[in-house]
């Protein structure tokens, strides 16, 4: 009897400390990602200091392309590793240099270790059902 109680008290302390610990990590992944949430999606960059070439890449790309990149409501976001706030990040970013595309809805849509995922970005977001929408408002203003 001793047993089957100190096992349901061990139990439910474990829960109590796995749901605490899923509150602390969706409040730590929402303080940076929550004020886009809804308004934006997001390409968040992960790299090393020394090692920077795709966040210059990504950034020449958002230059270049700067009108079909306001026209998705995109927006760049990039951390070096060693950066204290990419501990913020959800923790599939947080391990891992590379670029992730976020959704409107703050889930990872897509992922790449290097630049490939800037090859398919507009076609990604474009079969994105909200995407779709915004393209039938006729809201793209830019030249193709």
């Amino acid at each position: 009897m001793k047993i089957k109680l100190g096992l349901k008290k061990a139990k439910l302390w474990f829960y109590f400390f796995l749901v605490c610990h899923l509150c602390v990590s969706l409040e730590a992944n929402s303080m940076i990602l929550d004020k886009y949430a809804w308004t934006n999606r997001l390409v968040i960059v992960v790299t090393e200091k020394n090692k920077n070439k795709l966040e210059k890449d990504v950034r020449q790309f958002f230059e270049l392309y700067r009108c079909d990149v306001d026209d998705r409501n995109l927006k760049l976001l990039s951390f070096f590793t060693d950066d204290p706030i990419v501990q913020q990040l959800p923790t599939s970013v947080q391990s891992q240099t590379g670029m992730w595309l976020i959704g409107y809805d703050g889930n990872i849509k897509a992922y790449s270790e290097d630049g490939q995922l800037l090859t398919k970005l507009f076609e990604i977001i474009d079969k994105m059902p909200m995407r779709k929408g915004e393209m039938k408002s006729g809201s793209g203003d830019c030249i193709k």
